[in-house]
């Protein structure tokens, strides 16, 4: 958070006041203004300018967000700080969605992308909706099933298998890979046979892709709105030397 100047034009006058009371007046103000301005940024700017991001989980940003309030009375070392933390236990940690704000906020390569949810994934299939708790890796990953690994002389004989051993609502890692190097994870709707060939009829939930990883262009999301909240810093430490002053008998 940007710092308040005491002496500024705007605020000299409160100051020079509060220096004549008692000696934790000038203190408490400061103190009070600097919390009010990261508050500012936890209730009010981020989310603002978090709307740059698609909000498919819409608390989150309201549940992950922190500020650890100025405390004390030292105004030379006196600090409040907004950010983010991650939320204990919450599926969407195991994917390091807190801790890849931070490519969000400067731009940077997000790893343990391996794989990354299509929209058939997601619920009513919508790119902006979550992934649906039967989809999720936390509750799939020890389910699927490898192509690579299976028994057969072709890459066709392999997927066969692999899909007969999953069965219906089996999940199997294709063996087909398009420009990208990119596969998919399938969803093993049925298995028939008609005329002598052996049809799979299957939904993609994820492109696969080993030890891939995104680059994230920068979006300062955090720094606009500390900006934000930091151009009411002064109106904020006038609110509370006037509180101050206000306590004066």
């Amino acid at each position: 958070m940007p710092f308040i100047d005491i002496n500024s034009n705007a605020v000299v006058r409160h100051t020079a006041r509060l220096e004549r009371m008692h000696r934790s007046a000038l203190p408490i103000a400061v103190r009070g203004s600097l919390n009010s301005a990261a508050f500012d940024v936890k209730k009010d700017t981020m989310p603002m300018e978090a709307k740059v991001f698609i909000h498919r989980a819409p608390t989150f940003f309201k549940a992950t967000s922190k500020v650890n309030p100025a405390k004390g009375f030292d105004i030379r070392t006196m600090q409040s700080m907004v950010g983010f933390l991650p939320q204990s236990g919450s599926p969407k940690e195991k994917g390091g969605a807190t801790e890849d704000l931070q490519q969000q906020e400067h731009s940077g390569t997000i790893g343990h992308r391996a794989f990354i949810p299509l929209k058939q994934a997601r619920a009513g299939g919508s790119w902006n909706r979550r992934v649906t708790n039967k989809n999720r890796m936390s509750a799939i990953n020890d389910k699927i099933v490898d192509s690579k690994n299976s028994a057969g002389r072709t890459k066709a004989a392999k997927f066969f298998s692999s899909a007969k051993h999953a069965g219906k609502g089996g999940l199997v890692i294709g063996n087909k890979t398009n420009g990208k190097g990119n596969k998919l994870l399938l969803r093993i709707n049925s298995i028939t046979r008609s005329g002598g060939r052996t049809i799979v009829n299957s939904t993609p939930l994820y492109s696969v892709k080993g030890k891939r990883a995104v680059k994230i262009k920068q979006t300062k999301f955090m720094e606009k709105a500390s900006l934000l909240s930091a151009a009411k810093v002064e109106k904020y430490y006038i609110i509370e030397a006037q509180k101050q002053i206000a306590k004066l008998p």
